[in-house]
C-alpha cells in the first residue's frame, strides 16, 4: 500500500516540478543539474514523514530535561523530531508557519488547519510567531521547544533563537533528523551544515524564506 502512495506523491510532485516554472528555475541555479534527484529524494522523504515513524536517537538527551530550544533546518525528515521526542515523553512544542499571513483564501485556509491537526497528534503544542508570551512560558515551564532557522541563508533566524535561548535562560541546541535507507535517525547535538555537506539532496533547496 505504502508503494502505491509513494509512486502516486511522487508522480504529482514530478508534475508540480515541470509545472512550476519560477520555482524550478530557483531550483536549478541553487544546485544546477542535481535539481531532479533533489526533488525526489525530498519526496521520499515527506512521504517517511507522512507515515510518522519513529527515528533512532542518538545524542545526549540530558540537555532536554529542563527545557531547551531545538533548533533544525529543512532537513531530512525535520518533522518527526516531535512525534519521536513526544512518544519519549518529553513535552513538545514547536514553531510554525502560518500560510494565512500571505493568502487569506479557502484554499490555504484548509492547509494551515490540516497542518496544524497533524502537528499537534500525540500531545504536541502548534505556535505561531505571534504567541510570542505564550512561547516563552512554555519554555520558562520547561517545555522542548522547536524550530528551524533557515531562510536565504542557512542561519537566518538563528539569531532570534539565542535571542529567545537567553531571554528563558535555556540551552539552545542543534538537531537534525534524517533516513538512511528506510532507517529514520534523530542526533541531537549535532552539526547540521557538515550533515546537509554530506547528504546536500536530503535539503529541501527549493525553500524560500517567508
Amino acid at each position: 500500500m505504502h508503494f502505491f502512495v509513494e509512486c502516486i506523491f511522487l508522480t504529482t510532485l514530478w508534475v508540480l516540478y515541470w509545472v512550476c516554472h519560477n520555482r524550478r528555475r530557483y531550483l536549478r541555479q541553487r544546485i544546477g543539474n542535481q535539481a531532479f534527484k533533489n526533488v525526489y529524494r525530498v519526496g521520499r522523504n515527506v512521504c517517511f514523514m507522512l507515515r510518522r515513524k519513529e527515528l533512532q536517537v542518538g545524542g545526549d538527551l540530558r540537555v532536554l530535561s529542563k527545557g531547551c530550544i531545538l533548533y533544525s533546518f529543512h532537513f531530512g525528515v525535520w518533522e518527526l523530531m516531535p512525534f519521536t521526542l513526544s512518544k519519549l515523553g518529553y513535552r513538545i512544542g514547536v514553531l510554525v508557519n502560518s500560510y494565512r499571513t500571505t493568502d487569506s483564501s479557502v484554499r490555504t485556509r484548509i492547509l494551515d488547519f490540516m497542518l496544524r491537526q497533524w502537528r499537534s497528534m500525540n500531545g504536541i503544542r502548534v505556535f505561531y510567531k505571534e504567541n510570542a508570551l505564550e512561547i516563552v512560558r512554555f519554555l520558562q515551564s520547561g517545555g522542548v521547544f522547536g524550530m528551524l532557522v533557515d531562510g536565504n541563508t542557512f542561519f537566518q533566524k538563528h539569531d532570534k533563537a539565542r535571542k529567545l535561548a537567553e531571554l528563558c535562560q535555556v540551552p539552545l541546541i542543534p538537531f537534525a533528523a534524517y533516513r538512511q535507507r528506510e532507517k529514520g535517525f534523530l542526533r541531537i547535538g549535532c552539526d547540521i551544515p557538515a550533515l546537509v555537506k554530506a547528504m546536500p539532496l536530503d535539503y529541501v533547496w527549493f525553500y524560500k524564506s517567508r
